[in-house]
């Protein structure tokens, strides 16, 4: 049958007339269109709000901002009903408890909307104090679509709080910064039917600092007791160290597919090995331990003084036989750890001290990169059992050198994915860059130790008063791809001047094989070395 003989089939020799309109049909406005393509049409206008006009909520996306993210859809709800109806939802689905009376809780015609809540008794951008009302603290376990809550309180979390929390029916994801558990335990059981992911955090806003007069031995106990009602739960657990309790070894994390152990150590301390000693199901592991502020002033020359690993021999994956990912900070070179990382791990990440406030020039400046050119060959000694590792991520007291590729690639020879990072607060410290125009031909012969590397992540230096950044990046990817014929992608953590440090250097800039396509001139001869003094304060000088 010809295409055109049938009006339902439209071929090649059948065209579509246009629609016509009646002339005595109304024109679609705003608020007649359909409800789905209505909600599409204001969720995107939410979405470019948040990318263009206040990008800070995607790049930075912390609790400190204490701004609705849907305020600008205020004008939009007054407008009609129905207009009303689909902008509630974007409006109300991130809150702050503000105090506009004592007592007073937000109307129970918007808990509905409720996603994200959070609670604390002080504000951040006008600082002074909130009453956190018993009416509040109740309400929250009546939200019914509340699926995440933060909590940050200069005091002791009250055992109302929390019981209220754990009957909220639809919690899943639990923030406690400046967290403290010295206070009152709830005496009643507390359910969290629906918690999977769990954050205890004892650091504030501006640095990695534990609060003072805390009854140590109290919380200790306090948080042993929540840990155990929310072992048989937890898929994901983010704790500061110290509030591991000795008896955690002990505790069966049956479904716990992540643990994170960030700021402080555990006092007593508790190795790594131990700290996994019961959690089947575990896959993914960061150790990331860093400098306390408060006790910086105290500490002379290296630090850490533990190790992440112990004596005992025991490998990781005999009690986590499933744990593919690993990610260490302040690890030692010696460290025993690295001989316990199972033989199945497929990726290892190494990292320098980390603030998990990004605020690294607050570090004490005796802070330091552990691995460099002389230090890494030891580590790696330890890890020729990995065969199975595919990825291997490095923080490094310098910018790249081939010697450092060289050594990684006889050891490691089945990387497909290497990446490269220099810390931020490192940059100053560094006397050797890797530049975008002083390329060094002997890193092309070391990457090519690699049989099947597909993936190259790499901090690159330019100086944006003498060189076009996008320039740089796209000559340097074209001689990876050249030399290293495996490669198929190329990104950059790009490191300015000084005036431009900790900008640029915040996300990955990533060019595939594609770039080959194009020809570009001759780079601009280089200009003198960057001269760069140390003009930042140190925490260990007098105020």
């Amino acid at each position: 049958m010809p295409a055109s003989s049938n009006p339902d089939i439209i071929g090649v020799d059948h065209v579509a007339a246009p629609l016509q309109c009646s002339a005595a049909s109304p024109r679609p406005t705003l608020d007649t269109l359909p409800a789905d393509i209505l909600q599409s049409i204001i969720k995107l206008l939410y979405d470019e709000w948040l990318d263009n006009v206040h990008p800070k909520f995607r790049s930075y996306p912390r609790f400190d901002h204490e701004r609705c993210q849907g305020e600008y859809l205020l004008d939009l709800s007054l407008t009609c009903r129905n207009l009303r109806a689909q902008t509630m939802p974007l409006i109300f689905r991130e809150v702050y408890n503000w105090e506009s009376s004592r007592g007073t809780v937000w109307p129970k015609s918007v808990w509905p909307y409720f996603k994200i809540i959070h609670i604390r008794d002080c504000t951040v951008r006008n600082p002074r104090k909130l009453d956190l009302s018993l009416a509040t603290i109740h309400s929250l376990a009546l939200m019914p679509s509340l699926t995440k809550a933060t909590v940050r309180l200069d005091s002791s979390i009250p055992p109302a709080l929390l019981h209220s929390l754990s009957l909220a029916p639809s919690l899943f994801r639990l923030e406690i910064h400046q967290a403290r558990f010295d206070g009152e335990f709830p005496s009643s059981p507390l359910p969290f039917h629906t918690l999977k992911t769990l954050l205890i955090s004892s650091s504030g806003f501006r640095a990695v600092a534990s609060q003072e007069n805390v009854d140590h031995s109290k919380q200790s106990m306090n948080a042993e007791s929540l840990f155990r009602a929310l072992g048989c739960r937890l898929t994901e657990l983010r704790v500061s160290g110290e509030f591991i309790p000795r008896t955690f070894p002990s505790i069966e994390w049956l479904y716990l597919r992540r643990l994170a152990i960030t700021e402080h150590e555990p006092s007593p301390y508790v190795s790594v090995p131990e700290l996994v000693s019961n959690m089947p199901a575990l896959r993914d592991l960061e150790v990331l331990y860093t400098v306390d502020a408060t006790r910086a002033a105290h500490l002379k020359g290296r630090f850490p003084s533990f190790h992440l690993g112990d004596q005992s021999g025991r490998i990781l994956s005999d009690r986590s036989p499933l744990l593919s990912r690993v990610t260490l900070g302040n690890a030692l070179p010696d460290d025993s750890i690295f001989a316990q990382l199972p033989a199945c791990l497929e990726s290892l990440n190494l990292r320098a001290p980390v603030d998990p406030y990004d605020a690294p020039m607050g570090f004490p400046r005796d802070a330091y990169c552990p691995f460099s050119e002389h230090t890494l060959p030891k580590a790696l000694s330890h890890m020729q059992h990995l065969q199975d590792l595919t990825e291997l991520c490095l923080d490094l007291d310098s910018f790249v050198k081939a010697p450092i590729i060289h050594h990684i690639g006889v050891i490691l020879p089945q990387l497909e994915i290497l990446e490269f990072r220099l810390p931020r607060y490192m940059f100053l410290d560094s006397p050797v860059r890797f530049d975008a125009r002083n390329r060094d031909p002997a890193i092309l012969i070391a990457l090519n130790l690699f049989s099947c590397l597909l993936h190259l992540r790499i901090t690159m230096h330019f100086q944006r008063m003498h060189f076009d950044p996008h320039y740089a990046r796209e000559v340097t990817a074209q001689w990876f791809f050249r030399g290293v014929p495996t490669l198929q992608t190329v990104s950059y953590a790009m490191f300015g001047n000084i005036h431009t440090l900790g900008f640029d250097s915040g996300s990955w800039q990533t060019l595939d094989r594609k770039v080959l396509d194009f020809i570009l001139p001759t780079p601009p001869p280089s200009p003198p070395p960057l001269q760069l003094s140390r003009t930042y304060p140190s925490v260990h000088s007098s105020p």
